[in-house]
């Protein structure tokens, strides 16, 4: 399609030019200086949805929906702080909006403050409970905090709610951790490998509680977090790896990695070894 030029300025769209006549002509309508921000925001100027924000609260100070708004477009810009401020604002107003709470909470989260997280979304859970996100918020708040039994509770909720979200399954594997639960750790990371075989961080989860068990409970053990970053040519990371892959009963896959794991770390392809014969002879790492 073709593009009309025009000789000066940046071109907007006919909507944006028709909200903008609209709102000179009514100035003190709250709701057309919030539609403008909500057409700048779909433009991507952030800037110009602020002001348009800002201007209809400053016409209707009652008037919830800009202050969410305003809220979001701050938190997108890398404002947190301001951002909070305006959904706090917001659920004042707005007390059974859900989506006002959840956002403070992920504010909240942003900002390190988990146990605020936790209060804010547990407050818009009692509004609207079939939020997944929400769940899985607190459900690493309170891995965060050591709070492992909630952490259980909702991040189970999530799986229930959306089976398919991997993150949740790992976390759920943490929170097992916590709670000196590996049967259950370990067949957390294995769900979330099943949903995503690629999720690098649930293989070496896997391992390392894998290799909890064939020790002891209170063996220590490195869990690796990459956040997708990884290095298997790192032979640490491959002893993991290895470990995760035997824990899937991928015995052939894990023992390929031997020789380069020896050449390295020769205990660590020992240990290898022996939970390979562990596995060879019916003794399963579960």
């Amino acid at each position: 399609m073709a593009r009309r030029n025009k000789p000066h300025g940046d071109p907007l769209p006919d909507f944006v030019r028709e909200l903008r006549h609209i709102s000179l002509d009514n100035p003190r309508d709250a709701v057309v200086r919030y539609n403008l921000g909500v057409a700048y925001g779909e433009l991507g100027k952030s800037e110009e949805a602020i002001a348009a924000y800002r201007s209809a609260i400053e016409i209707d100070p009652a008037y919830a929906a800009p202050y969410f708004n305003l809220g979001c477009t701050l938190l997108e810009s890398g404002l947190p702080q301001e951002a909070k401020s305006e959904f706090e604002q917001m659920i004042k107003l707005a007390p059974t909006e859900a989506e006002g709470f959840f956002m403070l909470g992920t504010v909240y989260g942003i900002l390190g403050m988990p146990e605020q997280l936790i209060q804010a979304t547990k407050a818009g859970l009692q509004i609207a409970p079939d939020s997944p996100q929400a769940c899985l918020n607190i459900g690493l708040a309170s891995n965060r905090l050591g709070q492992f039994k909630q952490a259980v509770d909702f991040l189970t909720r999530v799986i229930t709610l959306d089976g398919d979200n991997p993150a949740a399954h790992l976390q759920l594997a943490h929170a097992h951790r916590g709670l000196g639960n590996t049967k259950e750790e370990i067949q957390a990371c294995r769900q979330a490998i099943a949903i995503q075989g690629d999720f690098i961080d649930a293989w070496f989860h896997l391992g390392a509680a894998y290799l909890k068990k064939v020790r002891g409970p209170d063996a220590q053990v490195d869990y690796i977090e990459t956040n997708g970053n990884f290095d298997l040519n790192d032979p640490m990371q491959l002893f993991y790896f290895s470990l995760g892959l035997l824990a899937m009963g991928m015995k052939d896959e894990a023992k390929e990695h031997l020789p380069k794991i020896r050449k390295a770390l020769p205990a660590a392809a020992q240990e290898l070894e022996s939970c390979l014969a562990l596995e060879n002879n019916g003794v399963r790492g579960e």
